[in-house]
């Protein structure tokens, strides 16, 4: 007969971490593809206090694909370009200052007006309306403008949305503060 012999019990054990780092490489890369990495339709802006304002409806509707924002604001100071008059804080009214920004790209006052016609274009109903005469488009604008924005901005938007077949537009603005 064979005689066994025992293993000595190993007394300095230690902990593995390489699983546990495998696990965090996992877990960070499932925030990171996640995590929000659309582009913000939202610009930072102060927008103009309105004494009456309708509450957004914050719920996802059906029609939130037809839901495009253009915001209208003054170019950041970067790049070379400065306006002193704006960052100070006050109302810069040279029309070059300021861009249009849909979905984060920039347009002016002539580039835009393609676009919103192809906004358009991509969301256009079957019927004909029978009291304007023409296929009118599903898709809704939102124009959102800072409170030192030149109207002349947001009427040439709506104009353009209007002429495009674009009849749902709503305007931005602010709460005034309650007291």
């Amino acid at each position: 007969m064979s005689r066994r012999t025992t293993p000595s019990v190993k007394e300095d054990v230690t902990a593995n971490l390489i699983p546990m780092i495998d696990i965090m490489f996992l877990l960070l890369l499932f925030f990171m593809l996640g995590a929000d990495m659309t582009e913000r339709e939202r610009a930072e802006l102060v927008l103009p206090e309105a004494d009456m304002v309708n509450d957004a409806d914050q719920e996802k509707s059906v029609d939130d694909q037809f839901r495009t924002t253009i915001n209208v604001s003054h170019k950041p100071d970067e790049g070379g370009f400065s306006c002193p008059l704006n960052a100070k804080g006050g109302i810069c009214r040279d029309m070059e200052h300021w861009e249009i920004l849909i979905r984060s790209v920039q347009f002016d006052l002539e580039t835009v007006k393609p676009e919103i016609v192809q906004l358009s274009e991509s969301a256009l109903e079957a019927e004909i309306d029978p009291v304007a005469g023409k296929r009118l488009s599903k898709r809704k604008i939102i124009i959102r403008g800072d409170k030192g924005a030149p109207y002349g901005h947001v009427q040439a938007l709506i104009q353009a949305c209007g002429l495009s077949g674009i009849y749902k537009i709503e305007v931005g603005a602010a709460q005034p503060p309650k007291g």
